[in-house]
């Protein structure tokens, strides 16, 4: 008899077929089983892709320290507040306006390719002294690649727009803050600390502008990463696509609501800065401390 788990191979089952034992006995194969060949035959696929760099490594590696920050523990009332994407001629000058009327300093992670293509704009980022970060030539799902193409998509951004700007990227945004150990070794190598983070524009189903203002205003607290966009990612290459046009209507929406949310949380007495300022203003993390939330953004 099988339990409930289990299935029986026997004659019936055909070619997938009848396995006996040394004791002649019909063997049961579970579903647990059948998760395990199938791990097994994913892992032996990916180890032979990545020809066992996963296990051999890529020789020696001694990269030091550098830190994954969701958050941080500060003893001041300071929050970080951050840009992806762009910059685009749609959205990055009005935040640019928007944060200059608030005296706020930010961190613009580039889009390596939307750098290039819109280069006053993002010298305009450069030039009002916001911090620019890495975020990919192209916005591909790190996930998703193989070890060239992770380094390609993280170098080729830091060249082409440490070529175009003369100065050095601070820091990494992963595109939707999604991570492999690879991207975060060419992290190290590069010298940047990774940031994601802890507060979004808030849940994709609000359309109100004054929602997203309220939510933004009331919910970021001293020590967070403040995640928004001046672009629309893999959409820049298709705008026309139902994706991209539902992204471009929520970048419309967190810029709208930019202004009110930066009265909203200055006026509860929090500074927003640029990333890594808000590094150089924190205090060491104790060891075992809370776990970070988890990334809610696009």
């Amino acid at each position: 008899m099988t339990t409930r788990r289990g299935f029986l191979l026997g004659a019936g089952a055909g070619a997938a077929g009848l396995a006996v034992g040394a004791t002649g006995g019909v063997l049961v194969a579970t579903e647990d089983d059948e998760v395990r060949r199938r791990a097994t035959a994913r892992a032996e696929e990916r180890f032979f892709e990545a020809a066992g760099a996963a296990d051999e490594g890529e020789g020696v590696a001694r990269l030091g320290t550098r830190r994954v920050v969701w958050n941080t523990t500060v003893s001041e009332p300071v929050a970080a507040i951050t840009f992806d994407d762009g910059p685009t001629p749609e959205y990055t000058p009005r935040i640019l306006d928007a944060l200059d009327r608030a005296g706020v300093t930010a961190t613009f992670n580039v889009m390596g390719w939307n750098g290039v293509h819109h280069p006053d704009v993002l010298r305009d980022v450069v030039a009002a002294g916001h911090e620019i970060g890495n975020h990919t030539w192209t916005h591909r799902d790190l996930t998703t690649l193989t070890q060239q193409e992770t380094r390609e998509e993280m170098v080729r951004c830091k060249d082409e727009i440490e070529a175009l700007l003369g100065q050095p990227f601070t820091s990494f945004r992963p595109p939707r803050g999604e991570l492999t150990g690879y991207a975060l070794r060419i992290a190290a190598e590069l010298g940047y600390d990774t940031f994601i983070w802890s507060v979004t524009r808030g849940p994709g189903d609000r359309k109100e502008v004054t929602e997203i203002e309220d939510y933004m205003g009331q919910t970021v607290t001293a020590g967070d990463v403040l995640g928004l966009h001046d672009g629309i990612g893999r959409g820049t290459f298709d705008p026309r696509a139902a994706f991209a046009v539902a992204l471009a209507e929520r970048r419309e929406l967190e810029v709208r609501a930019l202004p009110s949310a930066l009265q909203q949380v200055a006026d509860r007495g929090i500074t927003l800065v640029s990333a890594n300022r808000l590094l150089e203003r924190s205090a060491v993390e104790p060891v075992g401390g809370s776990p970070p939330p988890a990334p809610d953004g696009d």
